[in-house]
């Protein structure tokens, strides 16, 4: 049985925005909230390496207690603090209410940009330890 690999943060980041710029009928009111779901599946995914890659066993604690250890770990408060806030408004945008609207294209491309951030972030990261001597 084949297992398939679960889609990296840069990935999920790609896919969101080629649903925010398709121009399709059948995806009308739909792609801005699979947008923000796919954005922040990414956040997540780029956090898990994150944390397999600095603190082990942190991918097991709420999503809460990891944006606060984030500032820390990646040793950049500001990215921290976007990462954050675009986290709190995808989880916003990912839950139907009955009044409020979907995001706006200009809103996810402005969290894109972020995961994309730290998605980046994350790499570089993987390439210093990666490098790092064997004990």
């Amino acid at each position: 049985m084949a297992t398939t690999e679960a889609p990296d943060a840069h990935s999920l980041v790609s896919a969101a925005r080629d649903l925010i710029h398709f121009d399709d009928p059948r995806t009308a009111g739909l792609w801005p909230r699979a947008a923000a779901l796919l954005a922040r599946q990414a956040i997540e995914a780029a956090m898990e390496d994150l944390w397999q890659l600095s603190a082990p066993g942190l991918e097991d604690t709420t999503a809460k207690c990891q944006l606060l250890c984030l500032a820390h770990f990646l040793g950049d408060p500001n990215l921290a603090g976007r990462v954050h806030a675009s986290w709190h408004g995808l989880s916003r945008s990912c839950h139907i209410q009955t009044y409020e609207l979907a995001p706006t294209a200009a809103e996810l491309e402005g969290w894109l940009e972020t995961v994309w951030a730290l998605a980046d972030h994350v790499h570089r990261i993987r390439g210093r330890t990666a490098r790092l001597p064997r004990a």
